[in-house]
């Protein structure tokens, strides 16, 4: 980005009064204007280094967005439920899928590049675990992409929920 260079102290407050009222009132009622206020940086100044409310809340809360550790209890079900359930909390963590749906579609090419680079490392997991407990011919990488299409899918696109149940009928046939 050509110009100054981006005040590390006033991005830092910028990025966690986005957090804050992302917490406080819900992504819907976030606005640029609120986080200019709360965060002390003028609004023009956010607008430079973001392009929309979407981009600032994405990067304020990115990190809380990576998986921890991938499961490894020894149980092949009982480490790809948990990895599915806490992908299903993430992609819920700050809100129901509209948050996800309306991020996403409001920044077009960049959201959706955005929520790959978010569930890559969710998806790297559940391979993990899969290629733990199968042997090298299964399809571990084809496996997991269609179980967080169908998770994406349901939650983001369908905004429904997914039961414990759902995710266990799911991936029954790799058990």
């Amino acid at each position: 980005m050509a110009g100054r260079k981006r005040d590390p102290r006033a991005q830092a407050a910028a990025l966690a009064a986005a957090e804050e009222l992302l917490t406080e009132v819900g992504y819907h009622s976030v606005t640029m204007e609120k986080i200019a206020e709360r965060s002390g940086v003028a609004k023009m100044t956010l607008y430079r280094w973001w392009p929309n409310k979407a981009a600032i809340v994405t990067d304020a809360v990115r990190a809380k967005l990576a998986p921890t550790a991938v499961p490894d209890t020894g149980s092949l079900a009982d480490d790809l439920h948990t990895q599915l359930e806490a992908l299903l909390g993430t992609l819920t963590r700050y809100g129901d899928a509209s948050v996800v749906a309306g991020a996403m579609s409001s920044r077009g090419e960049a959201g959706r590049a955005d929520l790959r680079d978010i569930l890559h490392p969710w998806l790297e997991g559940l391979v993990t675990i899969l290629e733990r407990h199968r042997s090298a011919d299964f399809p571990a990488e084809l496996t997991a992409q269609s179980w967080v299409g169908y998770v994406l899918y349901r939650v983001v696109f369908l905004q429904e929920e997914v039961s414990a149940h759902d995710l266990r009928t799911l991936v029954a046939p790799a058990l």
